[in-house]
């Protein structure tokens, strides 16, 4: 279950990317646009490495170390964000608002989607 709603929640985010990418590439051009790809596939890989960390655990895994596997792959997920960010921040400098604004817009997939039906 953990994947599958992980896929949705990428899914989302890379729908989000698309369009993010389309609006920016009408306002700044195709580097523009690029970077704001590079937001959104940011958050959704993110995503997938965070389920794929967790979900290694197994459904009949021991809750305290589902949990421990829990706080490790968010901690990683945290340390990989930041340096993936700074970098592609650094990397497109001149064009870090589409890539951040589109980045900060794919993470309301989440609310999207654990709102809706997860079972």
């Amino acid at each position: 279950m953990l994947m599958r709603v992980a896929g949705r929640i990428a899914r989302l985010q890379l729908a989000i990317a698309l369009a993010g990418a389309a609006v920016w590439a009408l306002a700044g051009g195709l580097t523009a646009a690029l970077a704001a790809l590079v937001g959104g596939g940011i958050s959704a890989a993110l995503t997938f490495y965070f389920a794929a960390r967790l979900g290694a655990r197994g459904r009949n895994a021991d809750p305290k170390a589902v949990l421990g596997a829990f706080y490790r792959a968010e901690m990683m997920k945290l340390f990989l964000g930041t340096g993936l960010i700074f970098t592609a921040v650094y990397v497109l400098r001149d064009n870090a608002v589409p890539l951040v604004t589109t980045l900060a817009a794919t993470l309301t997939a989440y609310w999207f989607v654990l709102l809706g039906d997860i079972d």
